[in-house]
């Protein structure tokens, strides 16, 4: 549930983000969007949830632009990364990029009601790595701690992973696809996340 709704909410922070170049620092992106988002998701709701194309579409215009995909498939696959051809690197990438969008976008439409804060004065570790700090309040429960890290590509500040009360999704995703690698292989580990998205594709129409 932590994992789902944050997700659900990191897409929907997006999804109103400007896909021209961005040069408003981690906290902005995070901070200028969020109210806007949170009205468009209550906007937007039943369309959210009945409509797949008008969800993938929103998220391939303008979610791209900001996340650094390319960085974080190959943190997720690891050691497979290095071994992997580039036609199969570039397909786990697109294919794991439908996944997320499968799995969790429709999702977005049930935390209208969600309250982001962000964290001020939290000294950064790294000049490498900016992460923002902020606190999901869902509307029951205590508060949820969600970490962004973003880095910087192409002079723009891009998001590779973030963290719901500690766990990051990159860690989550790797420890899981490892094993399953290990188990079968990498090809095997694309062509079932393909069938996956693929199906799931075809009963929504």
């Amino acid at each position: 549930m932590k994992i789902t709704a944050t997700i659900s909410l990191l897409c929907s922070l997006l999804l109103s983000a400007n896909a021209s170049a961005d040069s408003r620092t981690p906290e902005q992106i995070i901070e200028q969007t969020s109210s806007e988002v949170l009205t468009i998701v209550n906007q937007q709701a039943d369309r959210i949830r009945n409509e797949a194309g008008y969800v993938n579409t929103v998220v391939d215009e303008l979610i791209l632009p900001i996340i650094d995909l390319q960085s974080m498939g190959k943190l997720i696959l690891g050691k497979h990364w290095k071994s992997a051809t580039s036609g199969q690197q570039q397909r786990f990438i697109d294919e794991f990029k439908s996944m997320l969008v499968r799995t969790y976008a429709k999702s977005i439409a049930d935390y209208g009601h969600a309250k982001v804060t962000i964290m001020r004065d939290v000294k950064q570790k790294s000049k490498k790595f900016h992460m923002v700090h902020t606190e999901l309040d869902l509307g029951s429960g205590a508060p949820l701690k969600v970490t962004y890290v973003f880095r910087q590509k192409d002079s723009a500040w891009r998001v590779f992973d973030l963290a719901v009360d500690g766990l990051s999704l990159v860690k989550n995703f790797r420890s899981s696809f490892d094993q399953e690698i290990s188990e079968t292989s990498l090809q095997a580990l694309i062509e079932r996340i393909a069938n996956t998205n693929s199906e799931a594709a075809t009963s929504s129409t």
